[in-house]
């Protein structure tokens, strides 16, 4: 309710991700190293902030406890398998996506198990196939920061951002006004040039603004 009465009516958070150990980059913001703790501690955190009329944000799907570099400063790699991402980076995105989170923030790390070739944020394997098709998540997906140190390796902030939007993101994360005026115009110019690239941006801009008008009709608890 005090981050409603502050006008923020979004917040990028809570961590989703299952430490793996004190090797793991989120060691120090994991709620635990158990999934079903995680689980258990990210639907009560995203039960409480929409008490106070705040939407939550379930991050870094699929998930970065078992990353050991921090994606802001370099790649990372999550070579797990597939069938221990299922039963135990992806415990705490299901019960935030049953607790009704109304966004979820993808992850810039690279899941061979998953898509060998693409980080998170740009990969339709897991934005779209996995997320939303096989997790049945219907709200906001937003990326991680674009100008993280493991998308810039790949390609500059503009391009990022088109490949993100197609993967099935539907918010992009700049911290910046010169990233978002290097990333606008191209955003624009693929838009123009590409119906199906039009009809990705209207999905996404449905969920944004179904997102807003939800919140206008949310008063924070007394």
């Amino acid at each position: 309710a005090e981050l409603r009465r502050s006008g923020v009516n979004v917040n990028l958070a809570p961590v989703a991700d299952v430490a793996t150990g004190p090797a793991s980059v989120m060691a120090s913001r994991a709620f635990s190293g158990n999934a079903v703790e995680v689980g258990a501690a990210t639907r009560a955190a995203v039960a409480g902030l929409d008490a106070g009329g705040v939407a939550a944000t379930a991050k870094h799907f699929p998930g970065l406890g078992a990353a050991t570099a921090n994606t802001d400063d370099a790649p990372a790699t999550i070579g797990v398998s597939r069938s221990l991402l299922l039963r135990r980076e992806l415990v705490p995105f299901r019960s935030a996506i049953a607790a009704g989170v109304p966004l979820v923030m993808l992850s810039h790390g690279v899941y061979p198990a998953l898509d060998a070739r693409r980080i998170a944020s740009q990969s339709r394997a897991i934005a779209t196939r996995l997320l939303r098709d096989r997790l049945g998540f219907e709200g906001v997906v937003v990326t991680d920061s674009l100008e993280a140190q493991a998308v810039l390796e790949r390609s500059g902030v503009a391009e990022a951002a088109v490949r993100s939007v197609r993967a099935g993101a539907d918010l992009l994360l700049l911290t910046g006004s010169a990233s978002w005026n290097e990333a606008f115009p191209k955003l624009l110019a693929t838009a123009r040039r590409s119906p199906a690239f039009r009809a990705r941006v209207a999905e996404s801009a449905a969920r944004v603004l179904a997102l807003k008008r939800r919140l206008r009709l949310r008063s924070p608890a007394p």
